[in-house]
């Protein structure tokens, strides 16, 4: 009895994955859940007729054109809900399938729902295709220092989640460098254009890392500090993360790290530090 829950329960994740592949990517190629999930070729066009079938019907049509599925224009998700962070979760639980999902599902066990902050799947989906196949686009755009949008043309090559927003990692050929533009601010859907493409390893933030090592927030209590070095296991007072220099700000931003003085002395808001090497690094890193 428990082995046929346990099937069900497998079945229906790959069924969700296929619904969210198709909706934010635009396209579902078989070979895509065979390497997710460990199943067989035929076990995957058996879910895809299973999911056509009984909960979305005709919702995916096969296209020889990309060799794989595609979603009718007026696709809509019924397992899922549509959100970024859904997709976001499927490749976050990659070593353990099944656990980001298990905690939005399972009775007892929550999980707090970031927002999607208007990321719509027009918008993804020609970035995930460039990303793939290296390919340049048209955007439009606004920023924080360029609030009325604007036009550009970039060269994405990753999608980042930062653990509060979407954004892309891409070349800007305006500026002539590798910056972050975050998805919610794209206005339109990005068209491809026959600019050419510079390769990733140009990405010299991205390519680097740093060590940042991080300690308790020294205006705590001793008390504090205790539980602090408990929370994170820490040895010697401190613990290390290794991350691309690119992203090293936003791995600050998510593990609520004082950076500046002003942090450190708001220390109910930032409870972890950067110790003084690092800070070093960073001043070096961002400044120059």
């Amino acid at each position: 009895m428990a082995t046929n829950k346990t099937d069900k329960f497998e079945v229906l994740l790959r069924l969700k994955s296929i619904e969210l592949i198709a909706y934010w990517e635009g396209r579902l190629i078989t070979t895509r859940i065979m390497g997710l999930f460990g199943v067989s070729r035929q076990q995957v066009s058996k879910d895809i007729r299973l999911y056509n079938t009984k909960y979305n019907l005709d919702a995916l049509v096969h296209d020889p054109a990309v060799k794989g599925y595609v979603p009718v224009p007026q696709f809509s998700p019924v397992l899922t809900k549509s959100h970024i962070n859904e997709y976001m979760s499927l490749f976050a639980s990659l070593g353990n399938p099944s656990t980001a999902l298990i905690l939005l599902t399972e009775f007892n066990v929550a999980a707090v729902q970031l927002p999607d902050r208007a990321v719509q799947p027009e918008v993804v989906r020609p970035l995930i295709r460039a990303c793939h196949l290296k390919e340049s686009l048209k955007i439009r755009y606004a920023s924080m220092s360029h609030p009325k949008v604007h036009t550009r043309t970039i060269s994405p090559h990753t999608l980042v989640y930062s653990g509060f927003r979407w954004h892309v990692r891409a070349f800007c050929h305006t500026r002539q460098d590798f910056r972050d533009f975050v998805v919610s601010r794209f206005e339109s859907t990005p068209e491809a254009c026959d600019v050419l493409a510079p390769n990733i390893d140009e990405d010299r933030l991205w390519q680097e890392e740093v060590v940042l090592r991080i300690e308790p927030n020294k205006s705590l209590s001793a008390g504090q500090m205790r539980l602090i070095e408990a929370d994170f296991k820490m040895t010697q007072g401190q613990f290390s993360l290794t991350v691309k220099k690119a992203l090293a700000h936003y791995t600050l931003q998510r593990f609520q790290v004082a950076v500046t003085k002003e942090q450190v002395a708001l220390a109910s808001q930032f409870p972890l530090q950067l110790n003084r090497e690092s800070s070093k690094q960073l001043k070096a890193l961002l400044f120059g």
